[in-house]
């Protein structure tokens, strides 16, 4: 369980991570613990259970440097949820100074040919308690690297929490964050750190019974907790699939003006309840009028952070109101507005030379297929059906 739990994080981390790369670093940071935390568990099941010197090779040692950015990536994510802050400070690089120390650590080892690496990883195979008699850190010994990797976490999973602490203090003053999502994200915030406060725990049983047993018994002894950390992998990533709007953070829109009242907002059917002054409001009704008078959608690179730009603010603000006040994904909207933008031009220029592939250009299509395929999604006909049903 522990290797497809490691495997199916790994993909999701590292699709946070594209996705997200120019468009929320937070997203980028979560993604880049799971990837890390993910890395861990592997190595941790090729040492233990696999039976392959190659991948062993691979994994063993040569990773071990950047588990001491887990805590640092953990705490950058809580940190800049709860701040409604992108990006690192300069003084933030100081924390990965004990990685970096550690490379140096194993540096020897780390350049050594592969085909040693692969000799060393046979050499676990045939006999795990090999471990604690390789020297492969200048620095330190097994024991301390194994522990220290795991306080490290369990400091700044602590800390995290320490930060969730402070905030829930002033959390019911929290006007300009929109209820439900401080709600939402706020739970999971805190699920987060239980959980990797459990998963340190979890990590820091195997390293004493590593240290305590020989092999086999390690392996007798160690299953319930693989099973265990299987499944909170399995959580955290259910988390991140069926709850995506905790990708949004907390949006802090200081600047709303919460005593205004929008009933609608353009032509989209947007209601606002009178009792819930949704900080948000101001900025989605910009970012209407802004799509229905510019037609951004019209070019075919038109994306959120063409929004972002325009509208001056982060692009997870524009990604909430997309989603929590417009109802709709990003590409539903992007595909409706130049649908009807085309429905549009098709009823101006009906007795004009322009042709339907043409019009399609102009309404930021970049392709036949695409434009006919959404077409027909958005109105159920074909352009020639709806051409017909206006003549």
């Amino acid at each position: 369980m522990l290797l497809f739990t490691s495997l199916i994080l790994i993909l999701l981390s590292i699709i946070l991570i594209i996705y997200n790369w120019k468009l929320n670093k937070n997203a980028c940071f979560i993604g880049l613990f799971f990837f890390l935390v993910a890395i861990y568990g592997l190595t941790h099941y090729l040492t233990v259970y696999g039976k392959s010197a190659f991948w062993l090779a691979l994994f063993f040692n040569t990773v071990s440097p950047f588990m001491l950015l887990s805590g640092p990536f953990f705490y950058f994510y809580i940190r800049g949820t709860l701040n409604d802050s992108q990006g690192l400070k300069r003084v933030d690089y100081l924390h990965f100074i004990p990685a970096i120390v550690h490379f140096f650590g194993i540096s020897t080892y780390l350049f050594t040919p592969f085909s040693y690496k692969k000799e060393v990883a046979q050499l676990i195979i045939d006999n795990f308690d090999v471990i604690k008699s390789i020297k492969v850190n200048l620095f330190f010994n097994y024991k301390f690297n194994f522990i220290f990797r795991l306080f490290h976490l369990f400091s700044y999973a602590v800390f995290s929490g320490f930060l969730l602490w402070n905030f829930s203090k002033s959390k019911t003053n929290q006007i300009h964050i929109p209820k439900n999502q401080l709600k939402v994200t706020y739970r999971w915030l805190v699920l987060l750190v239980i959980l990797v406060l459990f998963l340190v725990i979890n990590f820091l049983i195997l390293t004493l019974f590593f240290i305590k047993y020989s092999g086999n018994q390690l392996l007798q002894n160690t299953i319930i907790v693989n099973i265990t950390t299987g499944i909170t992998f399995t959580i955290l990533a259910i988390g991140i699939l069926f709850f995506p709007e905790i990708l949004y953070g907390l949006p802090n829109n200081k600047n709303a003006n919460l005593k205004r009242k929008f009933k609608r907002i353009n032509q989209m059917n947007i209601l606002q309840n009178e009792e819930d002054n949704e900080p948000f409001y101001e900025l989605a009704s910009k970012i209407r009028t802004y799509l229905d008078e510019e037609k951004p959608f019209t070019n075919p690179n038109f994306s959120i952070s063409d929004i972002a730009l325009e509208m001056k603010v982060p692009h997870h603000h524009v990604s909430y109101c997309i989603n929590n006040i417009f109802k709709m994904k990003f590409t539903k909207l992007r595909t409706e507005l130049r649908v009807d933008y085309t429905k549009k031009l098709l009823q101006d220029t009906l007795h004009s030379n322009i042709t339907i592939d043409g019009i399609a250009q102009m309404a930021g299509f970049n392709s036949r297929s695409s434009f006919y395929n959404a077409f027909k999604e958005v109105t159920g006909k074909t352009p020639i059906e709806f051409l017909n049903s206006i003549n």
